[in-house]
């Protein structure tokens, strides 16, 4: 555990008041301490266990999967090395496989959850799988670089098909009946509740190519948070956009000044956690605003640079997880040293 016993100037927020010679109070903000968990992992995506006190995190450089134990101190409980690149990863509807997907070949690997081992592989046409998403009636929707469309796999038959479903960054409503996308442009939403696919709603342009940083379904149902980068102007996206789920109206913005890394939401939706990009002159902060009237409430430092998709919530609401990169770590001459990301616990207020 670190323990940070700095007090550094910040503008606008939470904050004892300082009187010195009768002036005006200054705004401070103490950093409060936090657990670190050293990994030295290029971490491609992060998930927490519905039932057990555990976090899941691919790491894409060493083609493995790790099991970090969160139920005290952090620590890394199993490592299963799985294939080439993995990149994505869902836990079935009924919470007894996690489903990792394979970025360097054409596979999904299923794993055990119960025990943690290997339990099969299911082929994919697709070279350069992206994203993936499982539904609840077995069937798992793959999306690809390579690919226009994304096709399905049913499970245990292994059968694929080609959908009419554009490829992107995937989610799936909690009843399987619904699968959104976002794409390098563009929300769509396809409707699965007839047996067939039909398109449903899409949202309006985004006015540029977009890269995903994220896409986050809301606990409660009503909203999709996405973080969206403009990699030909670092400067130009400076929010986290929220749609409805109904119709893929836009529904508000979250002001960061930078493009967003990740983005995590409570259980009741009220409070919405966001991972920027860019530092302010005080360091690297978790942002946490209130969803309803989308203003900061809250700053927590973390203890390097964010990554996409590198921050999850745990089911009580008590603690963020961050993937952190400390900028200290790649002046040398270490191969792969800026890929050398670690693991941040923090308690939220």
């Amino acid at each position: 555990m670190l323990r940070v016993a700095m007090i550094a100037l910040v503008a606008g927020v939470t904050q004892c008041d300082l009187y010195v010679n009768s002036e005006e109070p200054e705004n401070y903000y103490e950093f409060r301490e936090f657990d670190i968990l050293t990994l030295g992992k290029n971490i491609s995506d992060m998930m927490l266990d519905p039932q057990r006190p555990y976090l899941y995190l691919t790491d894409y450089g060493n083609n493995a999967v790790l099991r970090i134990d969160v139920s005290d101190k952090m620590k890394v409980d199993r490592t299963l090395v799985l294939g080439s690149h993995p990149i994505a990863m869902d836990i079935t509807p009924d919470q007894h496989n996690l489903i990792v997907a394979l970025n360097g070949e054409s596979n999904l690997k299923i794993i055990e959850l119960a025990d943690f081992t290997f339990a099969d592989k299911v082929p994919v046409s697709l070279v350069g799988i992206n994203d993936f998403v499982c539904n609840t009636n077995s069937r798992i929707f793959v999306s690809a670089y390579t690919e226009p469309n994304v096709v399905s796999l049913t499970l245990p038959d292994k059968q694929e098909r080609e959908e009419i479903i554009r490829s992107g960054e995937l989610l799936a409503s909690p009843d399987g009946n619904k699968i959104f996308v976002a794409s390098t442009n563009i929300l769509q939403k396809y409707d699965l509740s007839s047996g067939f696919i039909t398109q449903e709603a899409w949202s309006a342009p985004f006015g540029f190519q977009a890269k995903i940083n994220d896409f986050v379904y809301d606990p409660t149902g009503g909203q999709l948070f996405l973080c969206l980068a403009d990699e030909e102007d670092h400067t130009r996206v400076r929010d986290i956009l929220a749609f409805s789920t109904d119709d893929l109206t836009l529904t508000g913005k979250f002001e960061i000044k930078s493009a967003g890394m990740g983005v995590a939401v409570s259980k009741d939706g009220k409070r919405v956690f966001v991972a920027p990009t860019d530092a302010d002159a005080a360091g690297v902060f978790i942002v946490e605003f209130d969803a309803e009237t989308k203003l900061e409430k809250e700053y927590y430092l973390v203890a390097g640079n964010l990554k996409p998709k590198g921050i999850v919530i745990d089911q009580t609401d008590q603690y963020l997880y961050v993937v952190v990169n400390s900028p200290g770590d790649n002046d040398s001459f270490e191969p792969y040293n800026n890929n050398s990301f670690d693991l941040q616990r923090i308690k939220v207020f």
